[in-house]
């Protein structure tokens, strides 16, 4: 596959930026930091992937960032941090978020500091400016540099790149923590987060949907959003019974699928 010579200007000015530099890569397994990491890997002095392990990721997204990083032979580090000891984020307000971002790369910089690295780059690209995401001023405060925004690239040139270099990755649904399942202002728990991981990984794998959330709002109440055109896997009786008793096993009260699909920050409709 070929791409443009606009996006290979972008392209070109992003592999010179990492030129020489030792890196520290904010490193989920996604799109978008896969490829930071694969760039960086040939094109940077030293390159160190960091990936946190919390009860806010699935098990199996940890397990893909580690073979990403094990198939091209990338150094990575697993941090573990549960995010559940800090009140001020199950509290969940607006700026749950910054709260995150703040304390999670406040440990990167640490090692960051302590092993001589020269930056912290990220992969927010320029969609993610569009939405409300309170995690990019932490971002700002702690001089994360976010490579995609300082070279102008959105969510469709990162995948075209990705492709254009192979990735298995370029055509990965995109992810977001599972505390972006629970409304704001209601409490973060062990207990719901447990309940919306499950329902996500049984929905995948029973009715094989690629994009979905399990949104959980109050009186236990799930709201499915999948994409509209795989509605047609789970709109019949069977699978109807097949997901209330699951969900009801999982400790679901009520159990609704959202006719407008899937849609990434819906909960962030609330705010407009």
């Amino acid at each position: 596959m070929e791409i443009s010579a606009e996006l290979r200007n972008k392209l070109d000015l992003l592999k010179s930026f990492l030129k020489n530099k030792k890196v520290i890569v904010a490193f989920s397994g996604g799109v978008d930091s896969s490829l930071l990491a694969y760039l960086s890997s040939l094109h940077a002095k030293e390159t160190l992937l960091l990936t946190i392990k919390s009860i806010l990721n699935s098990t199996e997204e940890i397990e893909e960032a580690k073979q990403f990083a094990n198939h091209y032979s990338i150094p990575q580090r697993e941090i573990i941090d549960n995010p559940l000891q800090n009140e001020g984020f199950i509290q969940n307000l607006k700026d749950r978020c910054y709260i995150c971002k703040k304390e999670l790369f406040s440990k990167f910089i640490e090692i960051k500091e302590k092993e001589d690295f020269d930056l912290i780059i990220d992969g927010s690209n320029v969609n993610d400016k569009v939405d409300f995401r309170p995690g990019m001023k932490a971002l700002e405060e702690l001089k994360i540099v976010s490579p995609y925004i300082l070279f102008n690239m959105n969510k469709q040139d990162i995948r075209k790149i990705s492709q254009y270099y192979n990735l298995k990755t370029h055509s990965k649904p995109s992810g977001a923590c599972y505390a972006s399942r629970i409304p704001y202002f209601q409490r973060i728990t062990k207990e719901k987060l447990i309940m919306i991981s499950k329902a996500e990984k049984y929905l995948k794998e029973t009715f094989h949907l690629t994009q979905l959330r399990v949104r959980l709002h109050e009186d236990r109440l799930a709201r499915i959003e999948m994409l509209p055109n795989e509605f047609s896997k789970v709109l019949n009786q069977k699978s109807f019974d097949q997901i209330k008793d699951k969900f009801k096993e999982l400790g679901f009260i009520y159990i609704t699928i959202d006719v407008e699909g899937f849609r990434s920050g819906s909960l962030n409709e609330i705010l407009n």
